[in-house]
């Protein structure tokens, strides 16, 4: 079962890096669906209004990386491939905070 601050890759239209961000409630159902945020590598985005930096050590990833709530998708839990980490709790409230701030919430 995937699980809340998962970091891992997603296959698209090529594999990206991203965060699980569904609520525990959300994921203990029985749906295909899940939400995700979107990690980059362009850490330029990381000064944008709700990013936010996430250490490479931290994410599991090979570079550090940004957490952008702007992108926020409802995808296939199928598309979900390899895990890579779990980010911890205030990293995980941070990203809470852009959701909030980019969906003005």
């Amino acid at each position: 079962m995937v699980a809340r601050g998962v970091v891992c890759w997603i296959e698209l239209e090529k594999p990206r890096p991203c965060v699980v961000v569904s609520s525990d409630d959300v994921l203990s159902v029985d749906v295909w669906q899940t939400h995700v945020v979107p990690l980059t590598s362009n850490l330029d985005r990381a000064g944008l209004a709700g990013n936010v930096f996430l250490d490479s050590a931290v994410t599991g990833l090979p570079r550090d990386s940004v957490a952008v709530p702007l992108g926020l998708e409802l995808v296939d839990r199928e598309w979900l491939t390899e895990r890579v980490g779990q980010l911890p709790r205030p990293l995980v409230d941070a990203i809470d905070d852009g959701l909030r701030s980019v969906l003005s919430l």
